[in-house]
């Protein structure tokens, strides 16, 4: 059974993801978030401080659903070397599948569609770093713009291009260490 309080913070999670779709991290304030969620301001101020409070419990709800990945020294080649032996997109999907808890949580995390707006406001990691704006976005640049760029191209849609992209992708990477 869950209580109250694990049923308020549930709204304001989910209302704060409901936002997210359709307004930016920056513009989001504390009565539009109590308005999508249902709540009074005073309700919301009981249980957190501020909206990034909420944001670091949605990254860890994140992680959790996503579970550990499971690596190890050899996780860049064992990626590499799984998706290279598929030959056509049935088997490549069947290895994606097969080596999915050791890809990078960015990866695993695009099957639950839900924590998609966490991930696409640049402002949100900026503000988690306790930096400028500038040097959020150019921190979320350096570690994802990759592989953001290459789910976007594919609007966040796991097909068989997609995967095909993902297998040269990590190809390329384990055949430039190797050669390190």
């Amino acid at each position: 059974m869950i209580t109250r309080k694990e049923m308020t913070r549930m709204l304001l999670k989910e209302g704060l993801l409901s936002c997210l779709e359709n307004h930016s991290f920056e513009s989001l304030t504390v009565t539009l978030l109590c308005k999508a969620s249902g709540i009074t301001r005073s309700t919301f101020y009981l249980h957190y401080s501020n909206i990034m409070e909420i944001v670091d419990d949605l990254v860890d709800d994140a992680i959790a659903y996503s579970r550990p990945g499971m690596v190890d020294n050899n996780n860049l080649q064992t990626i590499a070397q799984t998706l290279s032996a598929a030959s056509n997109s049935v088997s490549l999907r069947e290895a994606y599948d097969s080596i999915f808890d050791r890809l990078p949580l960015c990866q695993r995390i695009i099957r639950h569609k839900k924590y998609l707006p966490l991930f696409l406001d640049e402002q949100i990691l900026a503000e988690a770093l306790g930096t400028s704006f500038d040097v959020g976005v150019s921190v979320f640049v350096f570690l994802v713009h990759g592989l953001y760029a290459v789910n976007k191209q594919y609007k966040w849609s796991q097909s068989d291009e997609w995967l095909e992209a993902q297998k040269v992708i990590f190809e390329l990477v384990c055949r430039g260490l190797q050669r390190k």
